[in-house]
C-alpha cells in the first residue's frame, strides 16, 4: 500500500508540474513599429579623386532609433529616387562615410534613409545635387 502511494504522488507531481509548465503564458515580444530618426547628408561628392567611374563620396549623420543601437543601422543611398547603395556604420568616426557609383552621368539628387534592425525606413535625407564626374 505504501508503494502505491508514493507512486501515485509521483505521478500526481509530475502531472501537476506537466500542467503548469504547459499552462503558463508564453510573453511575445514587442514590434518595433516605429522608424529611425531622418539622417542629414553632411558631405557628398562627385570628384573623381575618389577613383573609378561616377564615384560618389558621402558622409551622413548617424541617425537614432528606438530599439536599434545607433551602430546597427543602415544607410540606403539614392541618386534621383534609384537606390545606389547601402552604408553600414563602421563605428570609427562621428558620420558614416562611403564610396558608391552613380549609375549615369549628369546632375542627380542624392538622399539617404536610415533602416533599422526591424526594416523600418526613415523619412529622406536632405537633398544634394551632385554632378558626378565623368568617365
Amino acid at each position: 500500500m505504501t508503494r502505491h502511494l508514493i507512486r501515485t504522488s509521483s505521478i500526481a507531481l509530475a502531472g501537476f508540474l506537466s500542467a503548469a509548465t504547459v499552462s503558463a503564458p508564453a510573453l511575445a515580444a514587442p514590434v518595433d513599429r516605429t522608424p529611425p530618426t531622418k539622417p542629414f547628408v553632411l558631405y557628398a561628392s562627385g570628384l573623381r579623386w575618389t577613383g573609378g567611374c561616377l564615384p560618389l563620396t558621402i558622409g551622413i549623420q548617424r541617425s537614432t532609433d528606438n530599439v536599434t543601437p545607433q551602430s546597427a543601422l543602415t544607410y540606403e543611398v539614392y541618386a534621383d529616387g534609384t537606390r545606389l547603395g547601402s552604408l553600414t556604420d563602421p563605428g570609427t568616426s562621428p558620420a558614416v562615410w562611403g564610396t558608391l557609383h552613380f549609375t549615369h552621368p549628369g546632375p542627380q539628387t542624392v538622399t539617404a534613409r536610415a533602416v533599422d534592425a526591424a526594416g523600418n525606413r526613415s523619412a529622406p535625407s536632405n537633398a544634394n545635387v551632385i554632378t558626378p564626374y565623368p568617365c
